[in-house]
């Protein structure tokens, strides 16, 4: 019998609950941890950490309508926001305000009575108004752009025709009849039981690992008196694995449930999503029967959400634009899933719309310090597509309280990395996007490759490393002192692992035969070459966390057990590769070199043309506390007239104001080749989707609503824009 839905969407909230509660636990470490005084460097991950989960969390409660958590979660990661970007400090005050914030959180979550709702919507309202005073009071720039209210996701019985249709591509669903014997086949067993026989079941895999140590040295003793031990060894050896193997797989299977489990919501959140955008998406979803690992599902919901709402925001066109580029009004997103392999499951996500513009991902980039012009030459177009992979990358053309700070695809590239996936992205322009993602059908066993640096062993994980190469040390090129290796039509910068972890000791980098042994890892278009002494071979087994004494070590995200019994370091590769682009001798050939943005030059001009003299008096005040230089017009013909006889880096604007308005004043800037590159934010009390549109069809780079202005980060907004 089909759910109705309002039992589907007390099932999506009971769901949300228990996620939601994961990353009120993950924002409580964080704020514990920084509550310690941690060093700069665990400082920056611990805030850029506790950033992440409240992005998460704020998109999940907008998924389920939790619109006060919503709120909540955008007020405090405004002010993370600012902790990363190093434009603010925590101090006593602010660290009771966010554990407040993380109480009324708790009582959202917990409240099941209306009565009880409504006492933590008046603390909401309390906690909000304290977090934008102390924000103003101490000078931090204040709380993130919002360029559209926060819409509900409404409860509606039936769906409005045009908005959203549904093609089931495997034809209409017959119920599900469930045989009398079906139920004698299955038993009821709670998911931490199994996880716990599980991890029983790989403590096998030190079994194998050392009964293969042991044969290898029976081997090495070469006795005629072993000979026929070392056989018979060699026989329970191979029997031994395949039992283990399958076992393995075996109990792995039982944890598999259908990706229906995960794309059930996928269909209210397009509709919601096409009402608030106004955009008409016929929804496909095919092969949600696929059964994959539950905790893979669970990881990926975040993803899932963060590429649909990517694809219906800034791929697919609305109805009227579609039909002028030749296209039906109807926009399509599909998702197909299928099983690669006995161990890999593929999905697939596209869209039909304008596509990934390439040149906004190139700007992008080079202005947050990611890449160099120099290194944008060189790289391919799958290179500059993954791009939009790294953390502070959009190709938005106007920032919003939903989309813009160029987080969420780095969210979905990190998460499905960390679950032994891979992503890549296709994207024509005008045609539109896809992104193909692989998982394991079950999380794997770990494998990785030991290496061996100055006496010391290391292992990297198998899924990062590309290659090892021997290479002749007249193969090594240098750009500006730097080593680099021509590979595949590119170039890798060279880097010694033992300088990277900080380790002394005797390095061999050239052997008997006049080669060096080089390891090249990957992470998404990042690739380094690492020196190394040896490459020890692939070794298997299961990891082992650090324990609570040590959190977090830099590079290092583990450790595992051979054969032998002796105990080496996993290697964390993300670590690995920011450790390797931070270090002097390869610094230039990855990263541009960022001018720090600590201080504001005297010299960065802002020109204000706003109507109002109070408006016009507050915005004055902001900008010149943050240390702009700032002059004003009262109507878009005086502010133009400045514009021609004095210099200025940014134009603030209101919309509705005598002689020219603000959206005339825009368009009059960006058509003029001589200010066309000057950015322009408008803040105006005109809230519909109508006036957005027209201020962005004008140019805008930026959209304030007036009366949401005290949540309106305006001087963090104006340092991305100039």
């Amino acid at each position: 019998m089909a759910k109705s839905q309002e039992e589907f969407f007390r099932e999506l909230l009971a769901d949300f609950k228990i996620e939601a509660a994961e990353h009120q636990e993950a924002i409580i470490k964080g704020m514990l941890q920084l509550e310690k005084h941690p060093s700069a460097a665990d400082y920056q991950l611990i805030v850029e950490t506790t950033f992440r989960e409240l992005h998460s969390l704020k998109g999940a409660s907008r998924a389920v309508n939790q619109n006060n958590i919503e709120k909540l979660c955008q007020s405090m990661e405004n002010v993370f926001h600012q902790l990363k970007d190093g434009k603010a400090a925590l101090n006593p005050q602010m660290f009771e305000l966010l554990f407040k914030g993380v109480d009324v959180l708790n009582g959202f979550l917990l409240a099941d009575q209306p009565e009880q709702k409504m006492n933590q919507g008046g603390n909401l309202a309390q906690l909000l108004k304290a977090i934008d005073n102390l924000l103003l009071a101490n000078s931090i720039s204040q709380p993130s752009i919002v360029v559209q209210k926060l819409v509900p996701f409404p409860i509606e019985p039936e769906t409005p025709a045009g908005i959203f249709h549904e093609q089931p591509a495997l034809g209409p669903k017959e119920p599900i009849v469930v045989e009398p014997h079906a139920l004698k086949e299955t038993v009821r067993v709670a998911t931490t039981k199994l996880n716990r026989l599980l991890m029983q079941a790989e403590e096998f895999i030190m079994a194998k690992a050392t009964l293969l140590y042991l044969t290898q040295e029976i081997e090495r003793i070469n006795h005629p008196q072993l000979q026929v031990i070392q056989r018979d060894l060699d026989r329970f050896n191979h029997s031994f694995t395949r039992m283990v193997d399958e076992m393995l797989f075996d109990i792995k299977t039982t944890l598999l449930f259908p990706f229906s489990s995960l794309t059930d919501i996928v269909p209210r959140i397009v509709r919601d999503l096409g009402k608030e955008f106004g955009k008409e998406i016929n929804l496909t979803i095919t092969g949600a029967e696929t059964e994959i690992d539950r905790r893979i599902l669970e990881e990926m919901k975040d993803p899932l959400i963060h590429l649909i709402r990517n694809c219906i925001d800034h791929g697919i066109e609305k109805p009227e634009d579609r039909i002028k580029n030749g296209k039906t009004a109807l926009g399509a997103l599909e998702i197909n899933i299928t099983q690669e392999s006995g161990r890999k499951v593929e999905m697939v996500i596209l869209d039909d719309g304008i596509g990934i513009n390439r040149e906004r991902l190139k700007e992008s980039a080079i202005k947050n310090g990611i890449v160099s012009h120099e290194v944008l030459k060189q790289m391919s177009d799958k290179e500059i597509l993954s791009l939009i992979l790294r953390s502070g990358i959009t190709t938005s053309p106007i920032i919003t309280d939903l989309s813009g700070r160029g987080l969420g695809m780095a969210i979905v590239a990190e998460k499905i990395d960390a679950l032994g996936g891979s992503i890549s992205i296709d994207s024509i322009t005008g045609k539109g996007t896809k992104f193909v993602i692989s998982l394991p059908v079950t999380l794997s066993t770990f494998r990785g490759i030991v290496v061996k640096v100055c006496n010391q062993l290391f292992v990297v994980p198998t899924l990062a490393v590309e290659r090892a190469l021997r290479i002749k040390s007249n193969d090594i090129r240098y750009v500006e002192s730097k080593p680099f290796l021509s590979h595949n039509d590119g170039h890798i910068a060279l880097m010694n692992l033992a300088e990277v972890l900080q380790i002394s000791g005797q390095s061999q980098k050239q052997n008997i035969d006049n080669h060096i042994l080089v390891l090249i890892v990957a992470l998404g278009y990042r690739k380094i070459g690492f020196f190394v002494d040896e490459v020890i071979g692939e070794q298997e087994g299961i990891v082992k966390d650090l324990g609570p004494q040590l959190v977090h070590v830099r590079n290092i995200s583990g450790a595992t057990v051979l054969g032998n019994g002796q105990v080496i370091p996993i290697l964390n590769v993300p670590d690995l590769i920011d450790s390797a682009v931070n270090t002097k001798s390869t610094h230039n050939i990855f990263e541009q070199n960022r001018e720090s943005t600590d201080s504001i030059s005297s010299q960065q001009r802002i020109l204000i043309a706003e109507d109002s003299i109070t408006s016009r008096a507050l915005l004055r005040n902001i900008l010149e506390t943050a240390g702009y230089y700032v002059k004003t017009a009262v109507n878009g013909l005086e502010a133009f007239q400045s514009l021609q006889g004095d210099q200025f880096d940014l134009v603030v604007s209101d919309v509705e104001m005598p002689g020219m308005n603000g959206f005339e004043l825009t368009a009059k800037i960006k058509n003029d080749s001589r200010f066309s590159h000057l950015p322009v934010i408008l803040v105006t009390s005109l809230s519909s989707d109508y006036d957005k549109h027209l201020g962005l069809i004008a140019g805008a780079n930026a959209y304030i609503i007036k009366g949401n202005f005290e949540q309106s980060n305006l001087v963090e907004t104006i340092q991305r824009l100039i």
